[in-house]
């Protein structure tokens, strides 16, 4: 179809079948990931999610893989108990306890202020002795709905600790989890 430049020139543009066959799939794919987004729903009171994340623990410099369980106390109010094993030389574990009040930002998206507790064996790793650390854990998370039943999370948060030898980490973490 020709179009008149700014510079007064007549200029004919032609599209080549490849063109428009990449453009039909780059259509195709984001209808097939935007209609079962259609159907999504945030997690209300009484529902349950089991998910899991990674994530990296900021001083103790080790990545750590987990587990966690959410469950909707009410419909402004969650709760999530979790376990996660930090990877690195005599590995630790990190069980915690979290509340999170998830805040409709946009369709399908949450932000939510995390507020827990924890226990772990981080600092007894790196000092060599055999206790445990307790701590509270403060910081911010986000989620995306993609389908009915699955979503997708991050979250930041700061893990204040009571071992003497520990430097309170902070835990940058993304993961995955199904509604049932």
């Amino acid at each position: 179809m020709p179009y008149i430049d700014s510079l007064g020139t007549t200029t004919v543009q032609h599209y080549k079948p490849n063109d428009m066959k990449r453009l039909l799939i780059c259509m195709a794919l984001l209808c097939g990931i935007m209609l079962p987004t259609a159907e999504a729903s945030a997690q209300e009171a009484g529902e349950f999610r089991l998910g899991f994340r990674a994530g990296y623990y900021t001083r103790a410099k080790a990545m750590g893989v987990g587990l966690y369980g959410n469950y909707g106390i009410t419909d402004w109010l969650n709760i999530e108990p979790g376990v996660n094993v930090i990877c690195k030389h005599d590995s630790s574990v990190d069980v915690y306890c979290d509340f999170q009040v998830p805040l409709e930002v946009a369709l399908y998206w949450h932000i939510f202020p995390i507020v827990g507790i924890s226990v772990n064996d981080i600092a007894s790793r790196s000092a060599h002795a055999d206790s445990w650390s307790f701590g509270v854990n403060l910081g911010m998370g986000c989620s995306y709905d993609f389908s009915m039943r699955w979503n997708v999370t991050g979250q930041v948060k700061w893990m204040g600790q009571t071992a003497k030898n520990n430097k309170s980490p902070v835990i940058i973490q993304v993961g995955m989890g199904y509604n049932f």
